[in-house]
C-alpha cells in the first residue's frame, strides 16, 4: 500500500504535491483548531459547574451555621458569641474564601466593661463585598460597629482589594 502512495505521489507534479501538503496541512490545523475550541469550552463548562457547587456548599455553610447559632444561642458563650456572629456576616457577605484570618483578642477592662476585639483579614474581595460586610456588620442585631477598617489595593488586580477590619465589642465584665 505506501509503495503504491508513494509512486502516486511521484506521479504527481510538484505542483500538485504543494498543493496536496497545503490542503493537508490546512486540514490538520483546523482539526487542531476545533480540538483547542472544544477542549476551551468542556473547561467553560467544568468552572461554572464548579463554582455553581461551590455556591451551594456555601449556601449549605450559611444554614448549618444559622442551624448552629439557633441551636446553640441559649446557651452559648458571651465570648464566643462576637466571633460566631462575625463570621455569619462574612459568610454571608464575602464568603469564606476570601477571609484569610480571624484574630480574637481580649481588652481592657475599665467601669465595669470588658472590651472584646476581633480583627478580620479579607484577601482579594472586591470594594462591593467589603461594603456589603460592613452593612451586615452593622445591620445585624445587635449591630456590630466596624472600629477599624483598612482598605489596600491589590497590585496585580486593581478591581480587588485586601481589608482588615476590627470589631469591637463592649460587655459587662464577668
Amino acid at each position: 500500500m505506501t509503495a503504491r502512495l508513494t509512486a502516486w505521489l511521484m506521479d504527481l507534479s510538484r505542483r500538485e504535491r504543494t498543493l496536496l501538503a497545503a490542503a493537508g496541512a490546512l486540514t490538520l490545523g483546523v482539526v487542531v483548531l476545533a480540538a483547542a475550541f472544544a477542549v476551551r469550552d468542556d473547561l467553560a463548562a467544568l468552572r461554572a459547574r464548579v463554582a455553581g457547587r461551590e455556591r451551594e456548599l456555601g449556601e449549605v455553610r450559611r444554614l448549618a451555621a444559622r442551624l448552629h447559632q439557633e441551636e446553640g444561642a441559649s446557651s452559648s458563650t458571651p465570648d464566643s458569641a462576637l466571633f460566631t456572629r462575625l463570621q455569619a456576616a462574612v459568610d454571608e457577605s464575602v464568603g469564606r474564601e476570601r477571609l484569610a484570618a480571624m484574630t480574637p483578642a481580649a481588652g481592657p477592662v475599665e467601669g465595669g466593661l470588658a472590651e472584646e476585639r476581633v480583627a478580620l483579614s479579607l484577601r482579594g474581595a472586591s470594594l462591593a463585598q467589603v461594603v456589603a460586610l460592613l452593612h451586615a456588620l452593622e445591620g445585624g442585631t445587635p449591630p456590630l460597629p466596624a472600629a477599624r477598617v483598612e482598605l489596600r489595593k491589590r497590585v496585580d488586580d486593581p478591581t480587588r482589594f485586601d481589608a482588615a477590619v476590627e470589631v469591637v465589642e463592649l460587655r459587662p465584665a464577668p
